[in-house]
C-alpha cells in the first residue's frame, strides 16, 4: 500500500534579496500555501502585498518600478527553477 504524510516539518526554499543594507528572504512558490498561491494567480494580490509580507513596506517604497520588476522576475525564475516547471502551467 502506498502512503504519504503531509504537513510535517517544512523546508522553506527562499530567494535572498539584498536591498540597501538589508537582506530579506522570500519563499519561493513551492513553499507557499495553496491560498497564497491562488491569490497571486487569481490577481487577488497585486504583488506588492505579497512582497510586503517579507520586505518592509518602507523598503519596497524606495524601489523604482524597474527594480520591483527585477525582483518579481528573479522570484518567478527562482520559483520555476526550483519547481522545474513554469508558473502558470
Amino acid at each position: 500500500m502506498a502512503e504519504i504524510t503531509l504537513g510535517s516539518k517544512k523546508t522553506v526554499k527562499t530567494l535572498k534579496v539584498h536591498i540597501g543594507d538589508g537582506t530579506y528572504s522570500i519563499p519561493l512558490s513551492g513553499s507557499l500555501t495553496i491560498s497564497e498561491l491562488r491569490a497571486l494567480k487569481n490577481g487577488d494580490d497585486d504583488g506588492f502585498t505579497f512582497f510586503e509580507k517579507y520586505i518592509p513596506k518602507e523598503v519596497i517604497d524606495t524601489l523604482t518600478m524597474d527594480e520591483f520588476n527585477q525582483l518579481t522576475a528573479a522570484w518567478k525564475k527562482a520559483s520555476e527553477d526550483q519547481a522545474g516547471v513554469e508558473l502558470g502551467e
